[in-house]
């Protein structure tokens, strides 16, 4: 949500773009936090909402840890700024048997948090309303850096996205400021906690995250932090198996 204030042709079915992952049966307990790209996926044909869906059945999760409030689970409501669950996720939810849990905030907390991070912009609007446009157009601009850069699905898994998405978002704590950065670090935190506590309640299931090529990183240093052996790195997996 925080995050969200704001060719490459696929010649062959994607069945057989996913070789390895079929040929290699994967343990049983492994963790793959995976960042969608929202509204992009609609304009990066290395990572459509095709491929988000053909690396959620080719990773079998046994559970899936959702970037959603608990009531956009619960009635599988309309996602702004995230497209791809009306897109992908919740029919998937409606054709496989996979247990489902939201990560962001809900109820008053959702309030509470988000309410802090709008009044920041608020402030930082009143103040410096040239340095909020600026904002605005850093991240359209960043979104085409990356469009320009991804090549391949892993790419959107890789260190230099998330490199790129972390120097958006220090643009955004210098200038909106401490409170805002608060309100983004109690999120991230209730993110992260919730991964977290999913992952320890499932051992020996497969636990897969969606979150967002903004976030992902994030949420991945802070799940290896607590289950390093269970974490598979990212962009590996989707280079090999679209390979």
């Amino acid at each position: 949500m925080m995050c969200r204030l704001r060719s490459l042709l696929l010649a062959l079915p994607l069945v057989l773009a996913l070789p390895a992952m079929a040929d290699k049966p994967l343990p049983d307990d492994l963790v793959l936090i995976v960042g969608a790209l929202h509204h992009l996926h609609e304009r990066e044909p290395a990572f459509g909402y095709d491929r988000l869906r053909a690396s959620i059945l080719a990773f079998k999760p046994d559970i899936l840890v959702l970037e959603v409030r608990p009531d956009e689970l619960a009635e599988r409501k309309a996602t702004p700024g995230r497209p791809e669950y009306p897109a992908v996720i919740w029919p998937l939810l409606s054709e496989l048997r996979i247990d489902a849990v939201a990560m962001e905030p809900g109820g008053e907390l959702f309030k509470e948090i988000a309410g802090a991070a709008g009044a920041a912009f608020d402030v930082l609007k009143a103040r410096d309303p040239e340095g909020a446009a600026a904002l605005s157009r850093l991240d359209d601009a960043m979104e085409d850096v990356l469009l320009a850069y991804w090549q391949a699905p892993g790419q959107a898994q890789d260190e230099q996205t998330a490199v790129m998405a972390a120097g958006a978002q220090a643009a955004q704590f210098a200038l909106a400021g401490p409170a805002f950065a608060a309100a983004q670090a109690r999120w991230d935190s209730h993110m992260g906690g919730q991964v977290i506590r999913t992952v320890r309640s499932h051992p020996g299931k497969r636990v897969m995250v969606i979150a967002s090529y903004k976030n992902r990183a994030v949420l991945e240093r802070m799940v290896r932090q607590a289950v390093k052996d269970r974490v598979v790195d990212a962009a590996p997996w989707f280079a090999k198996a679209a390979n």
